[in-house]
Order: structure tokens, then C-alpha cells, then sequence
């Protein structure tokens, strides 16, 4: 039973169906495509093998023997700022500190990975963070050793 509201539309399925079948056949795939997966798969992993730490080894910045709790001191009041999140890493493990198998996340004083908006750092220190995404957080404050920070403080002290 078909009114004449519904003419028009049928209408237009029949043509459109009627240009379909008119058509060439349609290609499954493009000629430059690739050939499909072989029978059985490749003997490729599904990802690649997950390792322990997967950041680029140039963003350690330290590698040592010793226990991480003598590379330098405990400081007690950042490290209850770093559990408040008021002194931290901007990118946790970004630069990284290996003591004993141990890794700690670094940060510099002169702001760089630092996370600072009170200013509590010093800029001729080097800040190692364990757990420094944690309420447990563990800040140690060492010298750093850079030449270039080391001469910038001697030339700002001797103004």
C-alpha cells in the first residue's frame, strides 16, 4: 500500500539502485595496497619488549655504586614540600639518578625539571627525588659540580 507521500521516495531508490547495478564492479582494494597478513601471521612481537626503565639512557645524569642516602643530605622541610606537591619535578624521572639499582628522579636548582613557586631552591644545588610522586616523598640536596654553575655563583658573589 503506497500513498503518494511515499512516491517520491521510492522514486528515488529505484534510480539510485538502477545507477548501482549499472556501475562497474566494485575493487576490493587499491592495486598499490599491501598484500595481505600471510596464513599464520608474522613472527614479529605483538610490541616491543618492555624494559625496566624505558627513558633514553643520555637522560641519566648520574650512575654510582653508593647508597642514594650518601650522595648527599637529607633535607627534612623540602621534602615535606615535595609531599605537599609545593617543591617537586615538573616531569617525574624525566632526568633520573641511579644509586645501587635505585633510581631517583633529578632536578636542578637553577629551575630546570624544577617545580618551585615558592623559590626554596638554590641554584648551585642538584635535587634527587625518591618517591617524588608520592606523600612519601624524599628529597636529597647534593653540590653541583657544573663548572659553568660554580663560576656563575663566584662572579655573582664577587659584585
Amino acid at each position: 500500500m503506497t500513498t503518494a507521500k511515499h512516491l517520491p521516495v521510492a522514486a528515488a531508490c529505484a534510480v539510485f539502485l538502477a545507477g548501482f547495478a549499472m556501475a562497474e564492479p566494485l575493487q576490493r582494494t587499491d592495486p598499490q595496497h599491501l598484500a595481505p597478513v600471510p596464513p599464520g601471521g608474522y613472527d614479529l612481537p605483538l610490541a616491543p619488549p618492555v624494559v625496566r626503565f624505558p627513558l633514553p639512557p643520555q637522560w641519566v645524569t648520574m650512575r654510582s655504586d653508593l647508597d642514594w642516602r650518601k650522595a648527599g643530605r637529607i633535607d627534612k622541610k623540602l621534602s615535606e614540600a615535595c609531599a605537599a606537591r609545593s617543591f617537586r619535578e615538573l616531569q617525574p624521572l624525566r632526568f633520573r639518578a641511579v644509586f645501587k639499582g635505585e633510581v631517583l628522579g633529578v632536578a636542578f636548582g637553577h629551575g630546570l625539571n624544577l617545580y618551585d613557586p615558592d623559590k626554596q631552591a638554590d641554584r648551585k644545588m642538584i635535587y634527587l627525588f625518591r618517591n617524588g610522586d608520592s606523600s612519601s616523598c624524599v628529597v636529597v640536596v647534593m653540590q653541583n659540580e657544573d663548572l659553568r654553575v660554580l663560576q656563575e655563583a663566584g662572579a655573582s658573589s664577587g659584585r
